[in-house]
């Protein structure tokens, strides 16, 4: 009996929500929601209507959560859960389509319905070089469809397997093709702001929100990386009003925009206000805890008396 109680002790459990981009509301319908490590699914849950989901009695460890609809990975995201303390993690549907659009899902399958056979075999064979690393075989896969005037879903495939090949240039060349063959369609804005962020680029991060936002004034990704950029500018009273409009598009679920928050009040000299909104982003995210640069913010926040001369990075 005493082992066992040591064994439960050492055990971990996880609670979270699942929550759309659009609005912060749950899921229409519910998803199914995947706890996996090392290439395994290690638990499944079915969301409750109020998107709300628990694993309890789960080994601590790094883990990837995912949510999924039928075949499709509608999102998945890292996290480390830890015995002994409360695990939570917020997980966000995307939303996909500028405007009124509702979410679809867009599989290999469903994409390859749009096109000849020819097409429809290449897709198949690229995602399937994905799937085991091949990005070289893909890449070859992808740009033959890209070749046969493919959907911008694939041009954004094709970026995303060349960053893997760190062909950064031709990576961005390929989501902007994808945003020329359908401006509505709102993943390729975040992946070329994405990749100008690495490199701090931040006019170009902000100009590539602007665009977004211009197609979709209600997205919550676009206010979040306008924000980043109008920080990384010096630009603090507009990105504290873009961090502020992505907070309530989310509906105070999403734990971005509090990280966001938390980095301009500190660059601003406002130590209270940062350290809410920082642990309410790690309420929302735990596993964010056990990152160096977390500790690091954590430490200098908890001396923070007077203005600091940066942001926390």
């Amino acid at each position: 009996m005493g082992a066992l109680l040591a064994l439960a002790a050492e055990l971990a459990s996880l609670a979270g929500y699942v929550f759309r981009e659009a609005g912060g509301e749950p899921p229409r319908r519910t998803v199914t929601v995947e706890l996996a490590a090392e290439g395994r699914t290690r638990g499944r849950r079915q969301s409750r209507p109020d998107g709300s989901f628990l694993f309890d009695k789960v080994p601590p460890g790094v883990y990837t959560l995912r949510a999924r609809a039928g075949d499709f990975i509608l999102t998945e995201e890292p996290v480390t859960l830890e015995a002994g303390r409360e695990n939570f993690h917020a997980l966000m549907l995307p939303k996909r389509w500028a405007g009124a659009r509702t979410f679809g899902t867009v599989s290999v399958d469903r994409l390859a319905a749009q096109a000849d056979r020819t097409l429809q075999k290449a897709l198949h064979r690229a995602a399937e070089c994905a799937q085991r690393g091949d990005w070289a075989g893909a890449a070859r896969l992808y740009e033959q469809a890209t070749a046969r005037n493919a959907p911008s879903d694939v041009w954004d495939a094709l970026g995303l397997v060349y960053l893997r090949l760190d062909r950064r240039a031709e990576a961005l060349g390929a989501f902007e093709k994808a945003i020329e063959a359908d401006p509505g369609f709102l993943f390729p804005y975040a992946h070329l702001a994405a990749a100008y962020l690495e490199e701090r680029r931040y006019r170009e991060v902000a100009a590539v929100a602007n665009r977004a936002l211009a197609a979709d004034a209600n997205w919550l990704t676009g206010y979040a990386f306008l924000a980043e950029a109008q920080a990384g500018l010096g630009q603090w009273e507009a990105a504290l009003q873009a961090a502020e409009a992505a907070l309530r598009i989310g509906g105070g679920r999403a734990p971005a925009p509090y990280l966001l928050l938390a980095k301009i009040y500190w660059a601003r000299g406002d130590c209270a206000a940062a350290r809410v909104n920082l642990e309410r982003y790690l309420g929302l995210n735990s596993s964010a805890r056990r990152l160096p640069e977390t500790v690091r913010s954590l430490e200098k926040l908890s001396a923070c008396r007077s203005a600091p001369q940066a942001a926390v990075r």
